[in-house]
């Protein structure tokens, strides 16, 4: 080894071991989270069950899972499970490799912007522990997006310098491999950069060889569509819903979040009062807006080393543009200065509370990409990449001495340095991922490996990943938002008929449709919140007194049995038993019709509203709670029992508003009276309410009164899928029903 790289390697070493203090991925010490360790490693852990594959197969059953992001964090976490780390210093292990591999992009980058070793190795170690880096380990794979930015940028720039280069191209294509499995807010980022700079490239080359400049277009070209492609078929879809314009809004970044830090934060700051105590309720957005937006020693030190130094202009002139775009996006689509949320609103801001709008909604409204960019103070991440590339370009510069180049790194850096609180939590964490062993063990004596297990009632089940795949077990649930509105469209129709995080009238009901159906081997009624478990707080019982009683009431019936533990009751079908599934929604049905009707006679009606019914009349049979409009139908099939006079020509009135919220949607309903198809309608489009006036033959009634009223849905649609948080899966809304 020559002296020069001897010199790199040895002063790159405690530089290092600073970067992964600072991040906490210190094996066998800190560990960044908790939440985002157990995601995961659970899918990490469920690749190696299925021999290193890339699907999970123990969560989000019945369809193999791909992991909506973080699949490069995911893989290399696998290769240290399999080499016999514990999850927390695998993921830990993990993280150090990756960023590794980020401070030696920015090292590279930096070294071939002219900058000396020392200044390149310090200017590694300044981006490598910006706080809009390290803060996001609380969303696992962004933080490492965001910390390979320079890394991503540099294998552009090789193929720039050098476009007929073969190994050059087989770089910079990893790297949008890389990239894109990594993470998709800072794959856009890097796709943004690398536009600016082959625009800027062509520009300065313009009189060049044709060939050469089509060379560079063709290769940056491939590499990202072929990347984006990929990852499309690996996840199953091109892109994601869209969210609604007021979530940009709501999470752009204040003006004064880039000024003063959030106290508690960072050190610096704290210290010289250049912070202000914030909460979560007074902002639009979550906490992470106004926590991880402080970015003002940076941008301070990026205009001043512009305005001082002797360097590439254009390259200034690249990264200026690069930070500035950044910022601009990570406003969102309204300019907000000492903006803050009502009491009683949601996180979502309405554009009646912006000072002016900023024009980028155009971005986010129009262009692919840019519509899933939702959490837009995001695009901060690059405004800084944008300033610590001109500070790092100013380095190469003579202009500057040694000792001002080294006094502007320390400084920034001192602005980098997290609150006392933040080291500590790293070591907390991995005290609490070990703890969640003890839930692991005791689970494992009620299930068995290889069988299928629905825990109820689901939630977003961070800690399931974990459990599920270390006990070797199958269930349909799994964590991750977008994770979990994949999994919901495949899952069989029992298990859609839960709601998300609580207990329905027909919870009961349908646990014993789940097993006499044998959608699953058994149910775990599950008394934790496995989102909270998942995190280092104590373990947090939720509904336990409601699903000891439902436990105690399926305890009775003699087709099932129930073990127990302090956190779980597992219910299964007696050994030997095998499930009724028609036979048993049968005798449920009959069962149904013993039950009090909705009595009608002609000229009267029903609302099925609060206030309007007695929402006795509406259990068990398909439909969510009573609202103040009407009943929202959750199931394919959902009913009413209703006591109808017995009369030729009997005309039923329906008011009901079908959940089709967007233009290409579409919902086939039929109305069906014991059995017989009585009326059908397909609805297209935004429905407002809709007035149904059915014609009943006498020979579908029923001889004593009694009748069952169906609708029966082709397809349910979720809110979710544009953009309003609500978990369930939505039919129609009976608001009246009418005899004429």
């Amino acid at each position: 080894m020559s002296t020069h790289r001897l010199f790199v390697a040895t002063t790159a070493i405690p530089l290092l071991a600073v970067v992964f203090v600072i991040n906490g991925t210190v094996p066998g010490l800190l560990i960044p989270t908790t939440a985002q360790a157990f995601w995961t490693t659970g899918f990490a852990q469920s690749f190696i069950n299925d021999g290193f594959s890339i699907f999970a197969h123990n969560i989000g059953a019945p369809e193999p899972a791909a992991i909506a992001f973080g699949l490069s964090g995911a893989l290399v976490t696998s290769a240290f499970l399999k080499l016999g780390l514990s999850a927390a210093d695998a993921y830990s292990a993990a993280f150090a490799l990756w960023l590794t591999i980020a401070f030696a992009g920015a090292y590279k980058l930096t070294r071939r912007l002219g900058a000396e070793a020392i200044m390149s190795l310090l200017s590694a170690t300044l981006w490598c522990t910006m706080p809009v880096l390290w803060f996001h380990h609380g969303y696992s794979m962004l933080a490492l997006g965001i910390a390979l930015l320079p890394f991503y940028f540099y294998c552009a720039v090789r193929v720039l310098d050098n476009p007929k280069s073969i190994s050059n191209f087989a770089l910079f294509l990893l790297a949008c491999q890389i990239s894109v499995f990594m993470d998709g807010y800072t794959y856009m980022m890097f796709a943004v950069a690398t536009g600016f700079a082959l625009l800027f490239s062509l520009i300065q080359h313009r009189r060049n060889d044709l060939g050469r400049e089509a060379i560079k277009c063709c290769s940056i070209g491939v590499g990202l569509l072929v990347s984006y492609v990929l990852y499309a078929l690996y996840v199953g879809q091109a892109e994601f819903v869209p969210s609604p314009i007021d979530f940009f809004r709501g999470w752009g970044a204040n003006l004064e979040f880039f000024i003063v830090a959030t106290k508690g934060v960072l050190f610096l700051p704290d210290l010289i009062g250049l912070s202000e105590a914030r909460t979560a309720p007074q902002y639009f957005g979550d906490s992470s807006v106004f926590k991880s937006s402080f970015s003002v020693a940076i941008i301070l030190a990026a205009i001043y080393a512009a305005a001082t130094a002797k360097s590439d202009k254009r390259l200034l002139v690249l990264f200026g543009l690069i930070a500035v775009f950044g910022f601009y996006m990570s406003l969102g689509p309204s300019f907000k200065l000492l903006v803050q949320r009502p009491d009683g609103m949601d996180q979502l801001m309405p554009k009646s509370f912006e000072l002016f709008p900023t024009g980028n909604a155009w971005f986010s409204e129009r262009l692919p990409g840019f519509k899933s960019m939702r959490a837009s103070y995001r695009w901060v991440a690059l405004g800084v990449f944008g300033c610590w590339a001109i500070l790092a370009l100013v380095l190469s510069s003579q202009r500057w001495s040694i000792t001002q180049k080294i006094v502007v790194l320390l400084v920034v850096m001192a602005f980098n340095i997290p609150a006392i609180g933040t080291i500590s939590s790293y070591h907390n964490a991995r005290a609490a991922v070990s703890s969640r062993d003890e839930v692991v063990r005791e689970l494992a004596p009620l299930v068995n490996k290889e069988e299928t297990v629905a825990f109820l009632p689901f939630r977003n089940d961070f800690f399931v990943n974990y459990l599920a795949s270390k006990l070797d077990i199958r269930t349909y649930n799994i964590g991750g938002d977008k994770n979990l509105e994949a999994a919901r469209e495949a899952w069989p129709e029992t298990m859609k008929r839960f709601s998300q995080d609580a207990i329905d009238p027909d919870f009961l009901t349908n646990v014993r449709a789940v097993l006499e159906n044998e959608d699953a081997n058994a149910v775990a009624i599950t008394y934790i919140d496995f989102l909270a478990t998942a995190h280092s707080a104590p373990l947090k019982l939720v509904f336990k007194d409601e699903l000891s009683a439902i436990a105690a009431k399926l305890a009775e019936d003699p087709r099932l049995t129930v073990s127990y533990s302090d956190h779980f009751a597992v219910v299964r079908l007696k050994p030997g038993l095998k499930g009724m599934g028609e036979a048993w929604v049968q005798q449920s049905y009959d069962q149904l019709r013993n039950r009090e009707p909705i009595k009608l006679k002609r000229g009267s009606s029903v609302s099925t509203k609060i206030g309007g019914i007695n929402p006795e009349l509406m259990l068990h049979r398909g439909w969510s709670r009573l609202e103040t409009t009407g009943i929202w139908s959750t199931r394919k099939v959902s009913n009413v029992l209703l006591h109808l006079p017995k009369q030729q020509d009997l005309k039923l009135q329906i008011n009901l508003s079908p959940f089709v919220p967007r233009p290409t949607d579409q919902m086939k309903v039929q109305f069906v009276i014991n059995g017989t198809v009585v009326h059908e309608r397909i609805y297209a489009g935004p429905q407002r309410e809709e007035v149904e006036t059915i014609t009943v033959p006498s020979s579908a009634l029923s001889e004593d009164g009694i009748n069952v009223l169906e609708f029966k849905i082709d397809q349910l649609l979720s809110p979710t899928k544009i953009g309003i948080q609500d978990p369930r899966s939505l039919g129609v809304m009976l608001k009246k029903i009418g005899v004429e």
